[in-house]
C-alpha cells in the first residue's frame, strides 16, 4: 500500500511543480510584454492544475491586451470569484470594467468601475476612467462630474494636469460632440503636439504593468498563438 502511495503521489508533486513553472514563465513573459506567449503559459499551467486567482488575473490580463477581450472578461471574473482578498477583487472587477470599455459597452463599463469602487474606495482612478466613458456615451455633464470628483480626491494625481485641461475645453461655450469627435485633444500650450487622453492603463497587482502602448505587444509565432487556443 506505501509503495501505491508514493507511485501515486510522485507524479502529483511533479505534475505541480511543472504548473508552477509555467506561471512563473508567463509572468516572465508577461513583465518582457510578450502578452500572448504569456496567455499560452498561463493557459498551460491552469490546465495542468494550477489554480488560483493570480493566474486567472493575469492570463485575464494578457487576452486584453491581445485584444481577445470576452476570454478576458471570462478569465478576470474567475479571478474574482476565486480571491477572498477584497483589495484584489476590486483590482479584478476594475480591470472588468476597463475591458468592457475597450468593447465600447460604456454601460457596463461603468457598473463595473462603482462596483470596484465600492469595494476599495482608493481607487480614485475609476473616476478618471469613469468619465472617459461617459464622455464616450456624449454625457458632458457626467463626464465633468465624474472627472470633478477624481480631482477632489486626487488633485496632485497621474491624470490630473490632463484633466483639468479636459475640463476647460469641456466647459468652454464652443465645445461640441459634433465638432471634437470622439477624442479630446489636449494642448499643454508649450509644445506644437497635442496630447491624445483617450488611453487607459489596466491595474497590474504586481506592479510590473503600467501604460502599454500597442507597439509594446510582443510579437509571436503562428504555433504560439495555436498553443493559446488548444
Amino acid at each position: 500500500m506505501k509503495l501505491k502511495i508514493i507511485l501515486i503521489l510522485i507524479p502529483a508533486i511533479f505534475f505541480s511543480q511543472q504548473a508552477k513553472n509555467d506561471f512563473e514563465r508567463g509572468l516572465e513573459l508577461y513583465a518582457s510584454k510578450k502578452f500572448l506567449m504569456a496567455a499560452g503559459s498561463f493557459k498551460k499551467a491552469i490546465d495542468s492544475g494550477f489554480q488560483n486567482e493570480k493566474v486567472y488575473f493575469y492570463l485575464g490580463n494578457s487576452y486584453a491586451f491581445i485584444e481577445n477581450y470576452d476570454k478576458a472578461i471570462e478569465n478576470l471574473k474567475m479571478a474574482n470569484e476565486l480571491s477572498e482578498n477584497q483589495k484584489f477583487k476590486s483590482l479584478a472587477i476594475h480591470n472588468i470594467g476597463y475591458v468592457y470599455y475597450l468593447k465600447k459597452d460604456y454601460k457596463k463599463c461603468i457598473n463595473y468601475l462603482n462596483m470596484a469602487y465600492s469595494i476599495n474606495t482608493n481607487l480614485n482612478q475609476v473616476f478618471w476612467y469613469k468619465g472617459m466613458a461617459f464622455y464616450k456615451l456624449k454625457d458632458k455633464d457626467n463626464t465633468i462630474i465624474e472627472w470633478e470628483r477624481y480631482l477632489e480626491l486626487a488633485p496632485n494625481g497621474e491624470e490630473s494636469d490632463n484633466i483639468r485641461r479636459a475640463l476647460a475645453i469641456l466647459k468652454s461655450k464652443d465645445f461640441s460632440f459634433e465638432k471634437d469627435g470622439d477624442k479630446i485633444i489636449v494642448s499643454d500650450g508649450l509644445s506644437d503636439k497635442d496630447k491624445k487622453i483617450d488611453v487607459l492603463p489596466l491595474i497590474d497587482v504586481e506592479g510590473v504593468l503600467e501604460e502599454i502602448k500597442p507597439e509594446d505587444k510582443g510579437k509571436v509565432s503562428d504555433e504560439a498563438l495555436e498553443e493559446i487556443e488548444k
